[in-house]
């Protein structure tokens, strides 16, 4: 699962993840409207039909050009078992492909078959899976692809130094502890026919310990990719085989070159293109000179894109004004949901946790971290992105916070609550906000600034000593099961905890389990929504925004638009000229 760091989601991602769209002036007033209605992005899963290719040509594309792409740092891992932050997984999207893959319909995500022919068979219910390979499929090299090679991607896997990467896959295969049965196959030879079967060069089957029916979705990700085991030596990180459209020309610390691979059959892909002979992703750019030449738009910038870049704050008034600029922003929600964790071990009364939720200043945070356009207001516990989402508001609290009748629920109490943040100059603007917040409602706010070195460390201790922190999540697939069980069974609760509220609720330990086993993905999804609503009638969170993706994009770029997990996606993208 994705955790944003604190520091980041209250510094970075506000200053430079954001800029203002309609109705957000950066004044005053700007976000004083009542919240709209969440933009929701479900995911649907499609047939066999659906993942067939080759993917419907898109209107007025043209062949040719060389794409830039602008990112601030060095692509860590090509390696698709180490290729984890989203960036990294766009760009895979270029040469890897997966079991499974996200198509994107009518303007909504649908799970398909990318190397398989469908999103996966179950015979009992979501513990065993089937796929089965599409003819055609080749290495950057000319050698067909087979089960065989999707197998031994997932036994590296198992490989104690492949340690950034997912680990659903080799988890549900073989538990929590997976690597004291087997340590990957340059130890320990091929995984047994029990836990991975290949009975053909066209068909593997997965044998899981336990029920998971969103294993579909968990096979989408760049770590189930195929591995030619002739070429998987030590520099495979830095120029993995191809499956996709494009292959690596070349890679250091300064760029990253792809070109086209002549193997790739877009007969099999239902969703990639390769309109650009080439793609250059440049690294080095902080946010501002990012920013400063996507609106000068000048020579290859023309041409730019980026997967992570932000608009900087500073130009977040030009952006919105300036009608060229604005129909070149990409923006929409992203899987992440920032929410306020009330620590349930410490604030135990039920009202005072109503009362910091009724208090809490929705709307004068938002507006320090960048208004509107840093995320929609939430009232959930689950983002817009996932399978079945249903939005509901429990408590019906204006964003600006309502004291007097969090005053009322409190009934004369003034509780003491401690409000740890990491430290920086905008996260202590956000403190002041809650503190006078809170304090209209009768709290008294004692403000605790962590340094942002040690900020994780301290706020995933079991004992922490805070009452109310930021907390950020977003799950690998569009899911409830990539949320609620991290987030809030109690059983998890230790050092290093993701459950920042503490809490521990025997009937809700025990609804996970019970959805957690129900073989249906559809149907898991609805029970995820209900429990959503069950675990906020104790509120051990106060909902915040639901994030926001919003970046610039040069103005000869045709078909850009955001990804399943909020990065600028490249399959569909050429240029106009």
């Amino acid at each position: 699962m994705r955790r944003r760091n604190v520091a980041a989601a209250l510094a970075a991602v506000a200053l430079t993840s954001t800029a203002c769209t309609a109705g957000d002036g950066g004044k005053g007033g700007g976000d004083a409207s009542a919240p709209a209605k969440a933009e929701t992005s479900t995911v649907t899963i499609g047939d066999a039909a659906a993942s067939t290719g080759p993917a419907a040509a898109v209107p007025g594309a043209r062949t040719g050009g060389t794409v830039t792409v602008y990112e601030q740092t060095d692509i860590a891992h090509l390696d698709p078992a180490e290729a984890y932050p989203s960036n990294a997984q766009a760009i895979s999207m270029l040469f890897t492909r997966q079991l499974t893959t996200y198509k994107k319909v009518n303007g909504k995500f649908v799970l398909v078959g990318d190397l398989a022919t469908d999103t996966g068979t179950t015979s009992d219910g979501g513990k065993t899976w089937k796929f089965t390979l599409k003819g055609g499929l080749k290495f950057d090299d000319g050698t067909p692809v087979t089960a065989q090679d999707v197998k031994y991607g997932i036994e590296r896997l198992y490989d104690p130094g492949k340690v950034l990467g997912p680990k659903y896959v080799p988890q549900w295969l073989s538990g929590s502890d997976y690597t004291k049965s087997y340590q990957g196959p340059a130890k320990s030879g091929s995984l047994p026919d029990s836990v991975v079967q290949t009975p053909d060069d066209k068909t593997i089957v997965f044998h899981l310990q336990d029920v998971h029916a969103e294993f579909p979705f968990a096979v989408a990700m760049p770590y189930t990719s195929p591995v030619l085991k002739s070429r998987a030596g030590k520099a495979y990180d830095n120029a993995p085989a191809s499956t996709g459209p494009y292959k690596i020309d070349s890679h250091d610390d300064t760029k990253l070159t792809l070109v086209r691979n002549e193997h790739w059959n877009p007969a099999t892909d239902p969703v990639r293109h390769n309109y650009p002979d080439r793609w250059e992703v440049k690294f080095g750019l902080q946010t501002q000179q990012a920013t400063q030449q996507f609106i000068a738009d000048v020579g290859p910038d023309k041409n730019a894109v980026s997967l992570s870049f932000g608009v900087d704050n500073q130009y977040a008034q030009q952006v919105q004004t300036q009608d060229d600029l604005k129909a070149r922003l990409l923006s929409g929600v992203n899987p992440y949901v920032y929410y306020y964790a009330i620590n349930t071990s410490r604030v135990t009364d039920l009202n005072v946790r109503k009362a910091i939720l009724t208090a809490f200043p929705k709307q004068q945070v938002r507006q320090i971290l960048g208004g509107p356009a840093y995320g929609d207001f939430a009232t959930t516990i689950l983002s817009p992105t996932v399978q079945g989402f249903q939005p509901y508001d429990q408590f019906n609290v204006p964003p600006a916070g309502d004291p007097e009748a969090a005053k009322r629920l409190l009934a004369g109490a003034t509780p003491t609550i401690v409000y740890a943040y990491s430290q920086s100059e905008v996260a202590e603007r956000v403190a002041v906000a809650i503190q006078q917040g809170l304090e209209k409602a009768g709290f008294k706010v004692v403000k605790k600034p962590v340094s942002a070195e040690t900020w994780y460390d301290e706020s995933t201790k079991k004992d922490n000593g805070f009452d109310l922190y930021f907390g950020g999540w977003a799950s690998d697939w569009p899911g409830g099961s990539g949320f609620i069980p991290v987030l809030f069974d109690g059983r998890t609760i230790a050092d290093g905890t993701y459950n920042y509220a503490r809490f521990n609720d025997a009937a809700v330990n025990a609804e996970i389990d019970r959805i957690a086993a129900i073989g249906d993905v559809t149907e898991q999804s609805v029970q995820w929504t209900a429990l959503d609503k069950k675990i906020m009638e104790q509120v051990p969170v106060v909902p915040f925004v639901y994030s926001r993706t919003t970046r610039l994009y040069g103005s000869n770029v045709g078909a850009a638009e955001l990804d399943v997990y909020g990065a600028t996606s490249l399959v569909n993208l050429f240029l106009k000229a």
